[in-house]
């Protein structure tokens, strides 16, 4: 629900809902269709198509008018085609991972050059001072073009913002929040129908310039983290599909002796020698009570009728002395290997204890590691909120986040891409490379139903999953295949990457930019400087903490600072932006501080917020469905550079938090959103982190004041008791 400054709804409300709503049925149980290949051949979430089916949410113009296309196609008789999304502008469902071609996807059809001795270290190769490339030629020919204002509208878009990840350029490589491409594309084609220059003060990965360069926009990118310049600058840029695939061929061959040497087993059925695909470690522990230390493992695990019942439960009696323990509070002592996953003569992946001869090759591996030298990181890690908890369990500096096995798989992988000729070529060998992230590290959480997710925080599992490097650097490797061959291709805007802080922008003209959207940080939800380590000790450059913006006790910096640094940043922002033109901020947070102090932030900057409205990214993170105190749905706040500073009705003497949300919900005229629990064994439940973000939409216009997301869902669960009553 979108608000703007008469704090009137912006969108179509409850008739639109109810509209999209019969529309989704209609196709749904007029042509028995599941919701879930019907979100498929939309390119969205179930949960999205599941919410527009009860008329929680609506679905933006764009999807809307795909619904009706859809509804169009099977009064024809016509049949979807299920197994594949419809491409979402460029942003395309095709690729290497569903080739119909039976060559193998990594061949050598390109001259790959490799140097006898590896070249110097890859951010130098891509850069030399804050901007990248031939950044500061092509920002020169960018500002040259662009003398005078693009045209831009006069009034905020009045619709919100629906987009999903389920795209290969979103897949491609991980970052710790990232804005799907195919939304912004959306916001910018409203707010700059004939191109312009963007601006994105907070990069992060690089989003804002993959949409803008989807749509022939230029675009300046501006970064704090050296890592996340280069992934940036790796979305950004363009490469042959057939040279990245032969440099991914020859990088494996080279190795291929030593990943038989790491990863080999006997098969169990039929004795030949086979590659492990992973191989699972438990943590030995103390009971509390009586001391006795065991394998985690064999008492912690429960199983269902099916691998999605199967868990690792989170207390259960000591074998010795019979007394309730928690897992969370047991002290652990050594890991060991339990466990590992292979494919052979049944074609089809069974799992094994490890046998004497396993064990004596992760033995023999971590007494004489095989280590490539000079390309193993061993930075120490500092003090942080997020580093604190690896090092309690001694992972002290960044290479002890891997086992010997799987850090001497990597030394050699980011020692061999070194020694490609190509610099270019070496960038995008290095861009899978990052891409392997917390997948291959100890922090990387076994899970029966398989898979790893890297999470925007550090954490060492009690039983974690040692990934085999050099299959899961095949398969980030497919993934940025796809991206090449479809996003990548349709490129045709430019786009400048910069390494400094928002808060001072100097590089770039007064009233030079047409557009600034960006994803800023959200207070102390995400210690970016403390998280990029894992990548920066690879890349040999680390972020400048000083000016960064946020929430950190380790960095002596609490909700005053970072509204100071984001005053700043955003007067940068107010400064470069051309006057009528617009600052689209994409944010949220369960504090009623941060958002206070970022309100202050964008009104000290000369901003005026003329709108705010919903940014639904369609999967929520885990975190999100299990914390009570998580907040949900970003917003979209639209903020106006005017030629007269403009007032706001202030409403600070507003009523008590409980009145303030009972005349809100009696107010709203949809339906109540509710959260759908797909895939677990839950009944549904009142999304009130979908309300909280309608409600802060509503008074982040008028001045109102904010409240926490926790005292917000206990007034508003009170409301809604009492409207059943």
């Amino acid at each position: 629900m979108a608000m703007n400054r008469k704090g009137a709804p912006a969108s179509l409300g409850a008739d639109g809902e109810a509209a999209s709503g019969s529309l989704v049925r209609a196709i749904l149980t007029r042509f028995n269709l599941h919701p879930g290949d019907l979100a498929k051949y939309l390119g969205t979430s179930l949960v999205s198509v599941v919410r527009w089916e009860r008329g929680d949410t609506k679905p933006d113009s764009r999807m809307q008018a795909k619904l009706t296309e859809t509804l169009a196609r099977l009064e024809r008789g016509e049949v979807l085609d299920t197994g594949r999304a419809v491409s979402m502008h460029v942003f395309a469902a095709r690729g290497a991972r569903h080739s119909t071609n039976s060559l193998p996807l990594f061949r050598q059809v390109r001259a790959i050059e490799l140097e006898v001795n590896p070249k110097t270290p890859i951010l130098s190769r891509l850069h030399s001072g804050a901007l990248w490339g031939d950044g500061a030629a092509l920002l020169a020919d960018v500002l040259a073009d662009h003398t005078d204002p693009a045209p831009t509208i006069r009034e905020p878009t009045t619709e919100a913002v629906s987009a999903g990840k389920n795209t290969y350029t979103y897949d491609a490589h991980t970052y710790h929040t990232k804005v799907p491409p195919q939304g912004i594309a959306e916001v910018i084609r409203s707010y700059l129908p004939e191109g312009g220059v963007i601006l994105d003060p907070f990069a992060g990965s690089g989003m804002t310039g993959v949409a803008a360069l989807t749509l022939g926009a230029d675009v300046i990118l501006n970064e704090l983290s050296p890592a996340g310049c280069f992934i940036a600058d790796r979305f950004t840029r363009s490469c042959d599909p057939d040279s990245f695939a032969s440099a991914v061929k020859v990088v494996c061959d080279g190795l291929s002796a030593l990943r038989r040497d790491l990863y080999t087993t006997h098969c169990r059925t039929c004795g030949r020698e086979t590659e492990i695909l992973y191989t699972v470690w438990s943590y030995r522990v103390r009971c509390n009570a009586c001391q006795h230390e065991f394998l985690l493992w064999d008492h912690c695990r429960r199983y269902g009728k099916t691998v999605r019942e199967h868990k690792i439960v989170s207390q259960f009696p000591c074998s010795s002395c019979k007394t309730t323990v928690k897992k969370s509070r047991l002290k652990r002592t050594t890991a060991e290997p339990v466990l590992l996953g292979y494919k052979c003569c049944t074609g089809r992946q069974v799992e094994y204890p490890l046998t004497d001869q396993d064990r004596a090759r992760i033995q023999h591996i971590e007494v004489t590691p095989p280590l490539a030298a000079g390309f193993v990181p061993t930075t120490q890690l500092p003090d942080g909120v997020n580093l604190c908890q690896p090092k309690r369990h001694g992972l002290t500096s960044v290479d002890r986040f891997y086992t010997l096995r799987n850090l001497s798989a990597m030394s050699h992988l980011w020692r061999e891409i070194h020694r490609i000729k190509d610099d270019e070529i070496a960038g995008f060998l290095s861009f899978v490379f990052t891409s392997l992230y917390q997948r291959v590290t100890m922090l990387s959480e076994f899970r029966f139903w398989g898979g790893s997710g890297n999470t925007a925080n550090f954490n060492v599992p009690y039983i974690f999953n040692e990934a085999n490097v050099f299959l899961t650097f095949e398969r980030k490797a497919r993934s940025i295949q796809d991206h090449l061959e479809t996003t990548a291709q349709s490129y045709s805007g430019r786009c400048v990457v910069c390494t400094g802080s928002a808060t001072n922008l100097s590089f770039v003209p007064d009233n030079s930019c047409d557009l600034v959207f960006t994803d800023p940080p959200f207070g102390a939800n995400i210690n970016y400087s403390e998280m990029n380590i894992l990548w920066e000790s690879w890349l040999g450059a680390f972020t400048d903490s000083k000016d960064e913006a946020i929430v950190n006790r380790f960095q002596k910096k609490d909700v005053a600072q970072y509204g100071e640094l984001m005053t700043a940043s955003l007067k940068e922002c107010h400064r470069v932006l051309r006057t009528n033109h617009w600052m689209i901020l994409v944010f949220m947070n369960s504090s009623q501080k941060v958002w206070q102090s970022l309100r202050d932030a964008i009104l000290g900057a000369g901003f005026s917020i003329e709108q705010v409205d919903i940014f639904d990214k369609q999967h929520g993170t885990f975190k999100q469905f299990v914390s009570d105190n998580t907040a949900g749905c970003d917003l979209l706040l639209h903020c106006l550079k005017s030629e007269a500073t403009r007032t706001t009705v202030a409403d600070m003497a507003a009523n008590g938090v409980a009145e303030s949300v009972r005349l809100f919900l009696s107010e709203r005229l949809a339906a109540i959103p509710k959260l759908a629990y797909l895939h677990v064994a839950r009944e549904e439940e009142v999304d009130f982190r979908m309300l909280y973000s309608e409600f802060l939409a509503s008074r982040l216009i008028d001045k109102a004041h904010l409240v926490d997301f926790a005292a917000f869902r206990a007034a508003a669960a009170s409301a809604l008791k009492q409207r059943r009553a």
